[in-house]
């Protein structure tokens, strides 16, 4: 159990320094005079970074045109997973796996289904950086 422990805190750490390099970009690329401010937040011991871990199974494809976005739109009361929601916090990290569903919405509503990849992991910016 210690073991299990050690890695999940190796984890969380390497994706807060993950998160503070993307912070400092982005305070680089709006001219933030202290490039570190927005990594500070994250940096503070009484910082109160999240990790969530959350499974999904996969939903039955009828056919290769299936669309996540369809998904939305039925009421299908077997779907499993978050409802159409922003996120509060400064930025959001996600590891994506081999389970479709994601989706992002476009300043217009329009509701985009972004493809699983187990190799990559997706950065959308929260309401608290907004």
């Amino acid at each position: 159990m210690i073991q299990i422990y050690c890695i999940i805190n190796d984890y969380v750490e390497a994706v807060k320094e993950l998160t503070c390099e993307i912070l400092e970009l982005a305070a680089e690329g709006l001219w933030v005079p202290d490039k570190s401010s927005l990594s500070n937040i994250i940096k503070d011991v009484h910082s109160d970074s999240l990790l969530r871990i959350n499974h999904y199974p996969p939903v039955k494809k009828g056919k290769d045109n299936w669309d996540p976005s369809k998904l939305q739109s039925t009421n299908n009361n077997n779907t499993i997973g978050f409802g159409e929601h922003s996120d509060p916090q400064i930025l959001t990290i996600l590891r994506s796996n081999n389970v479709g569903g994601l989706q992002i919405s476009t300043q217009h509503g329009l509701w985009l289904p972004v493809p699983p990849d187990p190799n990559e992991f997706y950065v959308m910016v929260g309401d608290a950086l907004q």
